[in-house]
């Protein structure tokens, strides 16, 4: 536990009066006097010092835990970071929903009585009035939420296509970008591993500590961000801009308007002051991978070797963060780290012929359905 500025003063108080009659307790406690100045200011980096030596403590403390209950992982975390990092619980998909129609008398939808449905029957609570004045048929785009927690309400764009409004069967709906921020419960290694990010981005503003800050917002799980900078002829260098680039992605790898939204508000209290954080929601970059002439040893089935193959690709994909490669050796890495193969030579992987990054601002990801083998 670290000790306050105030803690630190009112201690070095009590032990100097204690120690002489020299100072009179108002000539200590008025402000703008030299002495309750010069106890301040000691008082101030003590303060500095006992957070530090904390910080080091609890991080040191952080990397020594590896396995717990989830319950004792919960306190443990909470009463280490002074309640600062929590569990995220299971979150729903967040999406802006854009509704259009052709009558003209007027008409409100209030919020929270009207839902609209992918055709798969994924359901979203519209989250604030919508409203048509007499002869209005703008469009009118709207926060709505999704009625079921987890990965499944994040859904594709143009995929919400479904509403019912009784007396204007002329509205229809859609959303222009995805769904995203829908995630299950965190897993107690997860939450350790943020609470050791929480140590070491303790001091905000840092370009690190803004792409934490990101990924406190419930729904975000990757975030990376870039500081800009311009040449600069005097230092023939480059200087930084004062702008940072950060691009946020969810459990799927993407960010739609409304999670970026939440984000933004969010980031309000890690980035630097009077440094503006140019934010964007990720998009999906789909990566083909192809093997050729994989062999399994005796005693081995090729077709449930290539089926893990396949399941370890796309969950090694599933942790990168938006502007990350895929690098080939990680793909031979997983290939050689499966018992059963006879062998994984250089050959066998096809394509990507070559490390594959990312155009700025996506995420990496590998689906079920780029893989192939033959």
């Amino acid at each position: 536990m670290s000790l306050s500025q105030r803690d630190l003063f009112l201690a070095m108080r009590a032990r100097l009066l204690a120690s002489t009659t020299k100072f009179a307790p108002e000539t200590i406690d008025t402000e703008g006097q030299d002495l309750n100045l010069l106890l301040n200011l000691v008082a101030g980096a003590g303060e500095e010092l006992s957070l530090e030596s904390s910080l080091l403590d609890l991080g040191h403390y952080l990397a020594t835990v590896t396995t717990a209950g989830d319950d004792a992982v919960d306190r443990l975390v909470s009463d280490l970071t002074g309640a600062q990092v929590q569990r995220f619980r299971e979150n729903a998909a967040v999406v802006e929903i854009r509704f259009d129609r052709a009558n003209t008398f007027a008409i409100t939808l209030p919020a929270g009585e009207y839902q609209a449905n992918t055709k798969d029957g994924i359901t979203f609570r519209v989250l604030a009035d919508v409203s048509w004045s007499t002869d209005d048929t703008d469009s009118k785009f709207v926060k709505a939420i999704c009625e079921s927690t987890g990965p499944s309400g994040n859904v594709d764009a143009g995929t919400i296509t479904e509403i019912f409004v009784q007396g204007d069967d002329s509205i229809t709906v859609t959303n222009p970008t995805v769904a995203s921020g829908g995630r299950d419960l965190e897993s107690p290694v997860d939450l350790l591993a943020r609470a050791r990010d929480w140590y070491v981005n303790a001091p905000r503003g840092t370009l690190s500590a803004i792409e934490y800050g990101a990924k406190q917002t419930p729904g975000v799980v990757s975030a990376t961000g870039n500081e800009l900078t311009r040449p600069v002829k005097a230092y023939d260098n480059e200087m930084p801009f004062f702008r940072v680039r950060l691009s946020v992605g969810d459990v799927n790898g993407q960010a739609g308007t409304a999670l970026v939204a939440d984000t933004r508000i969010v980031l309000q209290e890690w980035r630097g002051a009077g440094v503006p954080v140019l934010l964007f929601g990720s998009l999906v970059n789909e990566v083909a991978v192809k093997w050729v002439g994989l062999k399994a040893k005796p005693a081995y089935v090729l077709a449930t070797l290539l089926s893990e193959l396949s399941g370890k690709m796309i969950a090694f994909a599933g942790t990168l963060g938006p502007d990350t490669p895929i690098e080939r050796a990680d793909l031979f890495a997983i290939a050689k780290g499966i018992e059963g193969f006879a062998g994984v030579p250089m050959e066998t992987l096809v394509v990507p012929a070559d490390d594959v990054s990312p155009p700025a601002g996506y995420t990496n990801r590998i689906r079920a359905k780029d893989v192939s083998f033959a």
